[in-house]
């Protein structure tokens, strides 16, 4: 019967357009990964002040980032800081020609990412972000380099003008200040920027790929009736029997084998292409004011198991109201009213951001959520929005079920 039901979904044209459109967008996930066009990052730009974008280009950015690998204590700072200075004062770095700006950058492409931490180091406020702030910097003390991180954040968040102090109660406050206060430091340097772009283009996959995935599911149950076939279907024997659970096996099996595969092909071309290395560094590399201390590796297994819940919970709930409503196209919605109307409202009503931060975005966009500073207070007790939203998509995905069940038992008789 599950196998009928696979049958049923990939049989159709339609079915057959949607799987051709899920592995576009891994296609799409593995390219944007390898090239980073969205952001520029995996990119080398040569002596002549020249881009380049190739595996050639990936050899060459991790061998000048190799050169700086090692703790970021104070002498690597303060080297960083003095050949930042050597390299301004070139006459390629001073020149008004765009090309010799470029190869003056060229020269510090091995420890830009260092640089740009010092950028957020010694920033003006939390909020606040300027690209040569590393060049106005002579000397760093490796203990206000650290505590640079949490002075700002304390800085913004008792900010009486500024709308954190508002937002958040004293208990959220010192919440966050204590997770600040956690991390482990000196950070470790490495070339990182294969796991940067794994995380970065991840929710295409889970984000787009669901949607895509709704247009299979939203008919397991409601094709007998959208044919007039229910009757005949009903009748005979398995339809009596193993109908019901055989569907619902179906759509669990559709959404973890494609996720799945999608995830493993897109993991492997991406690390294979960009490189294995850096796994251990922490995301404040890239994430500088996350509330989540993890390393590039933890993150990434975060984000595969966000991805998933999100995708089931949304699987079930199209797949329970195909068998609530009998209609292919209201199933079909909800997906896409979950994912895209809440970042919609978010713009224009407030007051709902503690509602609309526990849409299923948290999920399927679990590395974007990593920067946000949404925690909630439950009970007296303070969590990261994120952690609930992990726990509360779970419950409902397996709630779902048999919901599902006694739904379309209750159809069949």
């Amino acid at each position: 019967m599950v196998r009928y039901e696979l049958k049923k979904v990939f049989g159709s044209v339609g079915g057959k357009i949607a799987l051709i459109m899920y592995v576009a967008v891994l296609v799409l996930s593995c390219w944007l990964g390898s090239t980073g066009v969205l952001n520029a990052d995996v990119k080398w730009v040569n002596e002549q002040g020249e881009s380049e974008y190739s595996l050639s280009a990936v050899q060459k950015l991790r061998n000048a980032r190799n050169e700086w690998e090692g703790w970021l204590d104070e002498e690597k700072l303060n080297q960083v800081v003095q050949e930042n200075q050597r390299i301004n004062a070139t006459p390629e770095a001073k020149s008004d020609v765009v090309q010799q700006r470029n190869i003056a950058y060229c020269w510090k492409q091995g420890f830009n990412p260092i640089r740009n931490l010092i950028n957020h180091a010694y920033s003006n406020g939390f909020r606040e972000y300027d690209y040569y702030t590393a060049d106005r910097i002579s000397v760093i003390d490796e203990n206000s380099f650290y505590a640079n991180r949490i002075k700002i954040l304390k800085e913004w968040l008792y900010d009486e003008t500024d709308n954190a102090y508002h937002k958040y109660s004293e208990q959220e406050k010192q919440y966050i200040i204590h997770i600040y206060e956690e991390l482990e430091t000196p950070f470790y340097f490495d070339y990182y920027d294969g796991w940067h772009q794994l995380l970065e283009n991840s929710s295409y996959i889970s984000g787009l790929g669901i949607l895509i995935l709704g247009f299979l599911l939203a008919g397991i149950f409601s094709n007998e009736f959208k044919w007039k076939a229910d009757s005949v279907f009903f009748s005979s024997l398995h339809g009596r029997s193993k109908a019901t659970s055989a569907k619902i096996k179906a759509g669990f099996l559709l959404v973890t084998v494609l996720y799945w595969a999608a995830m493993l092909v897109y993991s492997l071309f991406t690390l294979c292409y960009l490189g294995f290395e850096g796994a251990n560094c922490v995301i404040q590399w890239e994430v500088w004011k996350t509330i989540y201390n993890l390393t590039m590796w933890q993150a990434w297994v975060l984000t595969l198991i966000c991805g998933y819940i999100g995708n089931l919970f949304l699987a079930f709930l199209t797949m329970w109201i195909s068998s609530k409503t009998k209609s292919t196209v209201l199933a079909v919605t909800v997906p896409f009213v979950l994912t895209l109307v809440p970042s919609i409202l978010g713009e224009i009503a407030d007051w709902l951001d503690k509602i609309l931060t526990l849409s299923p975005n948290i999920l399927l966009e679990c590395y974007q959520s990593l920067r946000y500073f949404d925690v909630m207070t439950i009970l007296g007790k303070v969590y990261r929005t994120l952690d609930i939203g992990i726990l509360l998509y779970l419950m409902l995905s397996v709630i779902l079920i048999p919901m599902m069940y006694l739904e379309y038992q209750r159809t069949r008789a």
